[in-house]
């Protein structure tokens, strides 16, 4: 799934202000020649660098650069779209890529879990998404995160290292995406059992468990990971996978002299798995997810969340601290300007990085929720509100005040808009888009005053939805009095 334009305001925001026997981590593929890891040099700009949140949250942030040899992958057999899929390795490349590591100062604070991202390259450039999505589980719970330049393209690309700070990066290169997966396996291993320079300094020997994610873009090459590399690499003990669409990346790509291979499509994760799988989608995802549906299971649970947009503010504004990236306001079509997405995907979020904790560790898995219903091939929707029904609820769909949509079609404003979703405002459809191709929806849209008719109302009807959210486990009391607060600001006047 592209997301050209939105990945590159948040990267240009960071840059200015099965099943082998053994454990998951023991590497029963052994690699080329373990890999070196050393420090990035000291000239210029981070790319996607934090350090003054990470200073403020008692975090160290350092880069690194790690040099080695990857193999690529050979299919082998028939692929079908169950996801078991058998591949073998191939040639190997030279390569040097980047990882960024953001760990607690004090080592007392740090969990034991690294939470380790593959780098999102749709902006042509390396991007951290779900660092954004994250950042206030990951830091108030003491997690390490380690950001790994998987991908050709964010070494490369118009927006990348080599683009941004070429002094910096001079070192870095990189054999293509056929050498991706081997890449990502050898940064796990790097951080778990260093050769010489350990990315999480003094915290290594505490690490008890290491989480792969990947967001968009990175999601389906993840999916690939899943089915194909890990039964040989066996590095991670559990995969994050957000938003994803129905199939997945190609095991190997012709530019890099590798024969091109697709991946079935739809393709569903392997149900043959040692380590848990927790897939989350939001609403605009669904629509091209439906044919990769399948059940949960001890080890794969999929949330799919009502009012939620692929790219939505909070993303955009690199995590709510930030100014937005971009809008999609179209001057030129006023009827297509509705406002991006701000609805609430950060918080379940944060509650499925909470289980996926405790699911690694031989705990119970996820709640299972319904999914986003659909008739007729589309999402159904509440008619009197316009909201999705079905999947993961939260105070925002279930106590309405505006309409929370995370398909955006047409689009309006730049072509990415499309995965932003929308926000309509419900002020007696008094804004340009009410009724256009953008807000079709033929009813009227609900009077406040008659859903709740004090302020005080509508707040403990948000409180008592917001309850059981945290009771059904999709929602964390540790976010409770920042929502609240969220909805006690809104103007009732």
């Amino acid at each position: 799934m592209s997301c050209l334009g939105w990945f590159k305001g948040i990267a240009l925001l960071a840059v200015a202000p099965l099943l082998a026997c053994g454990e998951p981590g023991g590497g029963a593929a052994a690699d080329p020649a373990p890999p070196v890891v050393r420090a990035a040099p000291d000239s210029g700009p981070v790319l996607a660098g934090r350090g003054a949140q990470m200073d403020a949250a008692g975090y160290v942030e350092r880069e690194f650069f790690l040099e080695g040899t990857a193999r690529a992958y050979v299919k082998q057999g028939d692929w079908d779209s169950d996801g078991i899929w058998e591949a073998e390795p191939g040639e190997t490349a030279p390569y040097v890529v980047r990882l960024l590591a953001r760990y607690p100062g004090d080592p007392l604070r740090f969990n034991g879990i690294v939470f380790v991202e593959w780098f999102n390259v749709s902006g042509q450039t390396e991007a951290d998404p779900n660092f954004s999505m994250l950042h206030a589980e990951l830091l108030r719970d003491g997690y390490a995160y380690v950001g790994v330049g998987a991908q050709a393209a964010g070494v490369y690309g118009a927006a990348g290292l080599k683009a941004i700070n070429p002094e910096r990066y001079a070192a870095v290169q990189h054999p293509g995406d056929s050498y991706s997966y081997d890449i990502f396996s050898q940064a796990g291993r790097a951080i778990r059992t260093p050769r010489d320079l350990a990315p999480l300094g003094e915290l290594t020997g505490a690490i008890r468990y290491v989480i792969a994610d990947g967001e968009s873009q990175s999601a389906s090459r993840m999916v690939t990971y899943v089915n194909a590399v890990h039964p040989l690499a066996r590095v991670y003990d559990g995969f994050y996978i957000h938003s994803r669409s129905g199939g997945s990346a190609p095991l190997a790509q012709d530019a890099d002299n590798q024969p091109t291979m697709p991946t079935p499509s739809p393709a569903r994760i392997r149900t043959d798995l040692e380590v848990p799988v927790f897939t989350i989608e939001a609403e605009g995802d669904v629509p091209r997810f439906m044919p990769a549906r399948q059940p949960d299971t001890d080890l794969i649970t999929t949330w799919e969340l009502a009012g939620t947009a692929h790219a939505d503010r909070y993303l955009l504004t690199g995590g709510g601290i930030g100014p937005l990236a971009f809008t999609c306001d179209d001057e030129s079509a006023p009827e297509l300007s509705v406002p991006i997405n701000d609805g609430p995907m950060t918080w379940p979020m944060r509650a499925a990085l909470r289980h996926m904790r405790r699911w690694m560790a031989g705990g119970p898995p996820p709640p299972s929720a319904q999914p986003l219903a659909v008739e007729g091939g589309e999402l159904r929707r509440d008619p009197d509100t316009g909201i999705v029904v079905g999947g993961v609820r939260t105070p925002h769909v279930d106590v309405p005040v505006r309409t929370l949509n995370g398909v955006r079609a047409p689009a309006g404003g730049p072509g990415f808009c499309r995965l932003c979703g929308r926000t309509d405002e419900w002020n007696g459809d008094s804004d340009p888009w009410d009724g256009g191709p953008a807000d079709p929806s033929p009813t009227p849209e609900p009077v406040l005053s008659e859903l709740y008719p004090t302020r005080d109302a509508y707040l403990e009807q948000f409180d008592a939805a917001l309850e059981a959210g945290i009771s059904d486990g999709f929602l964390l009391e540790a976010d409770a009095d920042a929502m609240r607060a969220e909805a006690a600001a809104r103007d009732w006047d």
